[in-house]
């Protein structure tokens, strides 16, 4: 059964928490509570909880400080931060302290429950990887037994625990192509070892171990393991049913597959939401003075720099284009549906210079403002 500790200054958030969720009916122990990180952190260290479920901001010892300590004392703890903050250098720090999720307040018990749900099956992936790493171990133990002999030394942990074999996996699903996938894992493969990947035991790690990497890596776009086609995400049948090495490289093939087709439709549904965010801010705003890049990349939350290139690739226009078509076209409207002079017009539409004004709607319509104006007029008579 998996472990949960609950820490949470507010009485009755954490008393909603820890009574209105059916613990042990849901397949978990709920093992202790504390108000503060203070409280708290002597009471994990003696429960050793599987997933620590903690506020940011308590007094004594906040949130992101508790996770520090814990994180160092039991490394592989799931952490679920609860804030009322939604301030990016909070999320930053948990990002890099390790923690799994991040969730706002105000949060119900239903979707509490299913964030730790999700939490727990990444806590089974990883027992039943453990699980698949002993049993190899003592398969290479027994086959030295019988024959009587060292040989040489094949351990996993000390294959797969390195950070750079998981990062070039990860580097590869964040700027990888589907064409690329084939021949990425066979040169996978190819670094592993022939004589490493011959037993069964040791393909179903495998197998195991990048299907962690692969789900971590969309967890982190914000893409559940549901989304992901069932004959790659239930893992359990996958190990029972891959025996043979060409059959685990068509999985995993399949597998780097869809999660790239999430990772791109994600990524695609992003800048749509972002650049519509952008637009009707632009729409808003476009006659003020102070408009520019910088004041909408702000808006949208992200580097004018990343913005500037997202925009240009998506819209197939630059910024500064988008913003003057936008406050062009008004500009055509006030001189045909208003008496106001063309001085104030440009004034109107986010031009404080006339002169500029008149420069930059000629060069774009093709006429003076005056004479767009009277041109239509004629066309109406």
């Amino acid at each position: 059964m998996i472990k949960v500790f609950l820490v949470e200054d507010e009485v009755v958030m954490r008393n909603g928490i820890k009574n209105n969720i059916p613990w042990e009916k849901e397949g978990f122990e709920f093992v202790g509570e504390a108000s503060d990180g203070e409280l708290a952190y002597p009471l994990i260290k003696r429960e050793k909880p599987d997933i620590l479920i903690t506020d940011i901001k308590m007094p004594f010892m906040d949130g992101l400080e508790l996770s520090r300590l814990v994180k160092k004392e039991l490394p592989q703890i799931k952490i679920l931060i609860l804030s009322g903050y939604n301030e990016f250098e909070y999320a930053q720090s948990a990002i890099n302290i390790g923690v799994t999720d991040y969730l706002l307040k105000p949060i119900g018990s239903a979707k509490l429950l299913e964030a730790v749900k999700r939490i727990a099956e990444i806590i089974e992936v990883e027992r039943e990887q453990e699980r698949i790493l002993e049993r190899y171990q003592k398969e290479i133990s027994d086959v030295r037994r019988m024959r009587g002999t060292a040989g040489e030394e094949i351990d996993v942990r000390d294959l797969h625990s390195k950070k750079s074999e998981q990062e070039q996996v990860e580097k590869f699903l964040k700027n990888g192509t589907i064409e690329e996938i084939s021949d990425f894992v066979e040169k996978y493969f190819a670094r592993v070892g022939e004589k490493n990947y011959q037993s069964l035991l040791f393909r179903q790690y495998i197998v195991m171990d990048l299907f962690v990497v692969v789900t971590d890596f969309l967890q982190n776009l914000g893409i559940e393991n549901e989304e992901l086609p069932e004959d790659v995400r239930d893992i359990g049948t996958t190990l029972t049913q891959i025996a043979a090495l060409q059959e685990m490289k068509c999985w995993l093939k399949h597998l780097f597959t869809e999660a790239m087709r999430l990772r791109d439709c994600r990524s695609m549904k992003r800048y749509d939401a972002l650049l519509e965010e952008a637009k009707a801010f632009i729409q808003q705003n476009y006659q003020k003075d102070e408009m520019s890049l910088q004041t909408v990349a702000a808006q949208v939350n992200v580097s004018p720099s990343y913005f500037s290139a997202i925009f240009s690739a998506e819209t197939g226009q630059t910024f500064i284009e988008y913003l003057t078509s936008v406050r062009l076209e008004k500009a055509k409207e006030l001189l045909m549906c208003s008496s106001l002079r063309t001085s104030e017009i440009g004034y109107e539409v986010g031009y404080k210079d006339s002169h500029y004004f008149s420069y930059i709607f000629k060069k774009v319509v093709g006429c003076s403002p005056k004479e767009y104006k009277n041109r239509r007029k004629e066309q109406d008579l």
